[in-house]
């Protein structure tokens, strides 16, 4: 048994290392470059310009990551599809199930991050170029007795949009970050993410979750209608528990990849989009004394 496996897996994997060399995978485009020029003229308040270029550099490799993941879970969809059921299972918990879940989480994780680095950049571009600009943020403690406020998504956006809102761009900006992790995302990927979060998250490629809900609403009743007819009518003030067959389908692996492919997109233009925003923050502070 362990000798056909070893055979399966090792066969399989060649396969793959073929694909990866000579396939034509997607993302297409070149990895992110780790260079942003300007920081270093600039002059600014302590620490600040380390700050920027560590973050700067950490949601590049995030990025950079999730682009290696892609071709690779593209070559291993490539070669899986040949194989039946039972072989096609074996490979994907084996080699593919762990990176296209890291795929399917990093919408997610990549809006937010993008939405905390821009926040901290362009806050230590405003301490210096905003005058009068105070060193807080919505959140901060205002005295001992506080403690931080932690932000949903939706109020550390606002806050963003706020931070940035002197400059031109910021509304294009703000746009393009709120179509990552959108609500069709979600549905096409079953909201993976938040599932697995919360509860129980779709299979990939085979098997089906949550075959029996749990659900309460409104209660309903039976009411006789002036003609007679009896028509389902909601009951004032009163809630029940139902259970019922449910099931979430298994994601499709090509589907999947599809629209994952699409997000890694629209957050590589995002991304694009903050180093636009940042060059134009970078513009209006004040040049490093060496710099001049």
């Amino acid at each position: 048994m362990n000798i056909a496996r070893n055979n399966l897996l090792r066969i399989a994997f060649d396969a793959y290392l073929l694909q990866l060399d000579e396939g034509e995978l997607e993302p297409a485009e070149n990895y992110l470059p780790y260079d942003f020029d300007g920081i270093d003229s600039c002059q600014w308040q302590a620490l600040g310009d380390q700050m920027v270029k560590d973050e700067l550099r950490e949601i590049t490799n995030n990025l950079n990551h999730w682009h290696g993941s892609l071709r690779r879970w593209q070559a291993w969809n490539t070669i899986i599809q040949a194989y039946g059921t039972d072989d096609a299972w074996e490979l994907r918990r084996e080699f593919l199930e762990a990176r296209a879940h890291h795929c399917l989480l990093a919408p997610s994780s990549i809006r937010d991050t993008l939405t905390f680095v821009a926040t901290n950049s362009m806050h230590q571009v405003r301490l210096m170029a905003s005058k009068g600009y105070r060193d807080h943020l919505e959140g901060d403690p205002e005295n001992p007795s506080e403690k931080p406020k932690h932000l949903t998504r939706r109020q550390k956006e606002k806050r963003l949009a706020n931070l940035i809102s002197i400059w031109p761009d910021a509304p294009e900006f703000m746009a393009s970050l709120r179509k990552i992790d959108d609500e069709a995302y979600r549905n096409v990927t079953s909201d993976y993410r938040n599932q697995n979060t919360h509860s129980i998250g779709p299979r990939l490629g085979i098997g089906i979750t949550r075959t029996v809900v749990r659900s309460v609403k409104q209660a309903t009743m039976m009411s006789k209608q002036p003609d007679g007819k009896y028509m389902l009518t909601p009951v004032l003030g009163k809630m029940s528990v139902s259970y019922g067959l449910g099931g979430t389908e298994p994601l499709d692996m090509e589907k999947a990849h599809a629209a994952n492919l699409d997000q890694y997109r629209r957050a590589r233009k995002c991304f694009n989009k903050y180093c636009g925003l940042l060059a134009v923050g970078l513009a209006s502070m004040p040049l490093r004394q060496s710099a001049k």
